[in-house]
């Protein structure tokens, strides 16, 4: 669906004529524009089947927008309060929305650009008086870009484009418009500002996707990763994706295994990519930086037809930078072209596809002991330049089909290949000398190769049982992946003086002895789900699963293979009340279960984990506003665990428990010149089973107990400083738990901003100019994240990005 801009009055408008943004939500995002490209080329007009009750007249606005694709727009002053008739049969959407304000004192307006609006009838003998059109919201699809920070519709929750207020689980949205306001350089800065998330810092993170969610790891695909609603990488070093390819990301908190197979309990990170638009769409960035970062970036997509059957997109993106690390480089190249073919309103079919090149160098992970007193220097490069790399090349190919059958039933089908290289060698940390400047490095040497197939086929039925209207989905996924992992050691000489550190030892690889691993899985499911309406008012979803998994790992170390034959069962419920004044309260329980490799002393195969949650919930959407208020509270846990062998602590049982309870709170708004975006989490993740007595009731690590996060920024043009914006953010994360460590990593509270000017807002001859620059840890607080009491890495210092883009 192409991108939707707000309408706005020329200077010789009148003045009540205040633009309106079109409220055309389409049950297809594909569709829908198809539908309408294809009325304007015949001139016929659309006719839809309804079946709306009375109801709040907004609400049977937006349905019919929904139901037929056109743009409807009003002032929310007219319909607040107001009940519109039912509609039921066949009309075009002027009639639907005629009937739907009968006896309501309004009639319908077909404005200029043939958008349906409404008016007060006028008086007899009267002239007729144009009520204003004001923002009732952003016409919207679950794929489509968002015009600032609100997004109200996402797919991750359902497998379908879904209202948020009707998911009955947490699940926030990232769009690309905040993706570009944090100047996020990974998946991870643009998630800085979600709540229930923790990663690694930067360091980390630049290279590789690894988070974690209500106090549970999300990393490659099995256990959480997603790319268009498919698992994506086989193995969670195949290198991060790049964020300027995505269009937006969703996270979908907690456990999810009813709609994607095997996955950890802690939830899905869901990223859609960027996809072609029937609009024209042109953009190049050119940007410069800290560390000697410069970094070039284009968008550009469109029509390739005039009838619009035909439409592209090519997203690439080129960066030449240094690091905060001495001798560490982070380059990367990216490039995305994508096309859709729609031959009608029922049919489309995008191509996907992508390369990514990474070129820098793995931030080993440091002890506890040497990082959180400050021993080692912050910028310290523990390898040899001309012998660590971290290059990876990543490939995907892949396409979204959909086909409407009639108005009721639709299939979809997507399918992906993704293919990754790796080589991967770096110095560990071994020690310091008693001297305490002296280091010992050990040599690590990896080729790393891994390959994903993923599908997902499903059939949508919308209809009704008496007083109960359905959307059920019924379908089949598969997912079939290989990591081959080649690892060998060595050694090197010590780097003499790590505060003075001179360069140039030559490490020695032992080739001879591998250990690695290659590992082979094979996944498949069948998933049912039913969306049940009643009376517009309750949201009831029911969802089931079954999965069948098998998994081969061999170890080129000893030679050994071990196979692991799995399947289960999983299921969602849940509840949502849909009240008039927006407040949408629910309830869910979901499961999850991922399988988990090796045995136990007595060689039998371990079980899968499972995961059970249990989340209740409100939203907050106030009917004809750009807001979104979420609240949650859970409780999480996963069985299973794997914990030391009480026997043999060579070996581990499956007796082990992980819970995690919490509260979330989450705000976004988009009210005149301002956005904001804020969060809160209590997370409460502990082992609370386990056999060694030191794991017992300690909390996970790398979690903080508390985090909150707050972004604003503001268009200054209101205060006469016109094309002027500034924007400020502030993370906050409390001290996390360290096991096995005596004490406790130290909490964060790190401070973003943005200023940004528009030459075009005070020229039009420098139209689609821009000048915009940002800060990340703006007063360079010093910070460390620790994933365990021997993996801590420094926190990056301020950054300064200044980027210059030009759009037309």
């Amino acid at each position: 669906m192409p991108r939707l801009s707000k309408f706005r009055a020329s200077r010789t408008s009148p003045r009540w004529l205040v633009a309106g943004v079109a409220i055309a939500l389409s049950a297809s995002a594909t569709g829908v524009a198809a539908q309408s490209a294809a009325a304007n080329r015949t001139g016929a007009a659309s006719v839809a089947r309804y079946d709306l009750p009375a109801m709040p007249l907004s609400d049977a606005l937006v349905r019919i927008a929904q139901q037929s694709g056109r743009s409807v727009s009003v002032d929310p002053a007219l319909v607040t309060g107001v009940r519109a008739q039912p509609v039921q049969g066949a009309y075009s959407v002027e009639e639907a929305v005629r009937r739907a304000m009968q006896g309501t004192g309004l009639e319908v307006w077909v404005t200029s650009n043939d958008t349906i609006s409404a008016r007060r009838v006028p008086l007899a003998g009267a002239a007729a008086e144009l009520e204003p059109v004001r923002v009732l919201g952003t016409a919207e699809t679950a794929f489509a870009h968002v015009d600032g920070y609100v997004a109200h519709r996402g797919s991750a929750g359902m497998k379908t484009d879904t209202a948020l207020v009707e998911t009955p689980q947490s699940i926030s949205v990232v769009t690309s418009d905040q993706i570009r306001a944090v100047k996020a350089s990974s998946v991870a800065d643009a998630l800085g500002y979600t709540p229930g998330f923790a990663s690694q810092s930067p360091a980390f993170s630049r290279m590789v996707d690894d988070f974690m969610l209500r106090g549970f790891n999300v990393a490659a695909g099995n256990s959480g990763q997603l790319r268009d609603g498919l698992k994506l990488q086989s193995s969670v070093y195949d290198g991060g994706q790049e964020p300027y390819g995505l269009e937006r990301v969703e996270v979908l908190r907690g456990a999810a295994s009813v709609l994607y197979g095997q996955l950890g309990p802690g939830g899905v990170v869901n990223t859609i990519s960027k996809r072609p638009t029937t609009e024209p769409l042109r953009e190049l960035n050119v940007e410069a930086g800290s560390y000697g970062r410069r970094q070039y970036s284009g968008d550009f997509s469109g029509p390739l037809t005039e009838d619009g059957v035909w439409s592209y997109r090519l997203t690439g993106l080129v960066r030449d930078a240094d690091n905060w690390m001495d001798h560490v480089p982070d380059d990367r190249t990216y490039l995305a072209p994508a096309l859709t073919w729609r031959p009608s309103a029922a049919t489309s079919l995008t191509f996907l596809a992508s390369y990514q090149r990474i070129r820098t160098k793995f931030a080993a992970p440091l002890p506890a002991a040497v990082t959180l007193n400050g021993a080692l220097p912050r910028d310290l490069f523990i390898g040899e330049p001309n012998f660590d790399r971290y290059n990876t090349d990543s490939y995907t190919a892949g396409y979204v089909f959909e086909h409407a059958f009639n108005d009721r039933v639709k299939v979809r089908q997507s399918a992906r290949y993704f293919t990754a290289d790796g080589n991967w060698d770096y110095l560990s940390f071994g020690g310091l000398q008693a001297n305490g400047q002296t280091l010992r490095r050990g040599v690590i040497s990896r080729t790393e190769k891994s390959y994903g197939v993923a599908g997902d086929t499903s059939l949508e039925w919308k209809g009704d049982t008496g007083p109960l209207d359905h959307t059920v989905l019924v379908g089949a996924d598969y997912y079939k992946s290989s990591y081959t992992s080649h690892r060998h050691s060595g050694s090197v000489a010590p780097l003499a003086n790590i505060y003075a550190p001179v360069y140039g030892a030559r490490p020695i690889v032992q080739t001879g002895a591998d250990y690695g691993i290659a590992t082979r899985s094979d996944a498949f499911g069948l998933y049912a789900q039913d969306q049940i309406k009643l009376q517009d008012r309750w949201v009831v979803v029911l969802g089931g699963r079954h999965d069948w998994a098998d998994t081969k790992q061999k170890s080129y170390q000893t030679g050994a293979d071990t196979t692991l034959q799995d399947s289960a069962t999983t299921g969602r419920a849940g509840v949502v009340y849909l009240a008039d004044n927006g407040l949408a309260p629910y309830v869910s329980a979901s499961q999850s279960f991922s399988p988990t490799i090796g045995v136990d002393r007595s060689g039998n195969a371990f079980e899968p984990t499972k995961g059970t949650q249990y989340e209740l919930g409100l939203r907050y959407e106030p009917p004809g506003s750009n807001m979104l208020y979420s609240a949650a509270i859970y409780d999480l846990t996963q069985r299973n665990a794997l914990t030391v062998d009480p026997a043999d602590s060579t070996f581990s049982v499956q007796t082990g428990k992980v819970r995690s309870r919490g509260l979330e709170l989450e705000a976004k708004m988009g009210s005149g010149p301002w956005n904001v975006t804020a969060a809160y989490a209590y997370t409460d993740a502990r082992t609370i089973k386990a056999n060694d007595p030191l794991l017992v009731d300690q909390r996970v690590s790398l979690v903080p107990l508390h985090t909150a996060s707050l972004w604003v920024d503001r268009d200054m043009r209101s205060l006469g400083l016109t094309g002027l914006k500034l924007g400020a953010g502030v993370r906050y994360g409390s001290s996390t738990n360290l096991a096995g460590y005596p004490g406790n990593v130290s909490g964060q509270f790190l401070v973003d901003a943005l200023a940004s000017y528009d030459f075009g807002a005070v020229s039009p001859d420098m139209a689609g100019l821009s000048l915009t620059v940002n800060a990340r840890n703006l007063f360079n607080r010093g910070f460390v994240t620790c994933s365990g009491a021997t993996g801590c890495r420094y926190g990056d210092p301020r950054t300064l990005y200044a980027t210059v883009s030009y759009r037309w």
